[in-house]
């Protein structure tokens, strides 16, 4: 599905009327499950996914707010998070100044985003309107995109019941089965610098080098 046909708004863009639906949470065969459980609740990995509706292009783009279904198909089929469409081994990562900073090292460390791919196509229209973007960012285009974790709700069995709580973790972590998910995480790795739009630059070297994970 394309979005561009509704203007400049995101593929993975939640809208006004893509509502999360109240569900119940139980615990069954050691772990979380919906109370009503559908097959498309979970993902190949046997991750529980929060539901949310699908009416792309109805109401009003919100665009502070991620869809759920859309974030992670763009993830794993490497979709442009602009436009929708494959990017194949053209993809590129558009990464704040500050997301690219905290990277678990020096530069050029490996990054984990949650932030799906963009086709060259689109690169010069997120920068221009991504207000994430604005202070500085950098393009990047990996020769490896390997899993890495999952945001969402993280749920601990007590006394009293389920207590959720908001958290981020690796995709092989045996926690997994106690997590609603809400965003699929990647880290790239082995990648060139392509791009360093208003950077501000600590290491000259760090746009030469290269990330070997």
């Amino acid at each position: 599905m394309n979005l561009a046909r509704w203007g400049v708004v995101p593929y993975i863009t939640a809208w006004s009327s893509e509502e999360t639906s109240p569900v119940a949470v139980v615990v069954r065969g050691g772990r979380i499950a919906y109370a009503d459980e559908r097959a498309e609740d979970r993902d190949g990995s046997g991750v529980l996914w929060t539901r949310i509706g699908f009416s792309p292009g109805v109401g009003v783009p919100e665009f502070k707010s991620v869809h759920f279904f859309r974030q992670r198909e763009a993830m794993r089929r490497l979709l442009c998070q602009v436009c929708g469409t494959p990017c194949g081994k053209s993809g590129l990562w558009m990464l704040s100044q500050e997301e690219y900073e905290s990277a678990d090292g020096p530069w050029p460390a490996p990054v984990m985003t949650a932030h799906p791919p963009v086709c060259p196509g689109c690169v010069e229209r997120s920068a221009r309107l991504c207000p994430h973007l604005r202070r500085g960012y950098v393009v990047l285009r990996p020769r490896r995109v390997a899993p890495a974790g999952f945001s969402g709700m993280l749920y601990r069995p007590t006394r009293a019941g389920l207590a959720p709580s908001d958290a981020t973790i690796a995709h092989n972590d045996p926690r997994t089965r106690w997590l609603r998910a809400t965003q699929l995480h990647v880290q790239l790795e082995d990648y060139d610098v392509i791009s360093l739009g208003n950077m501000i630059i600590t290491d000259p070297r760090s746009a030469t080098l290269r990330s070997t994970g």
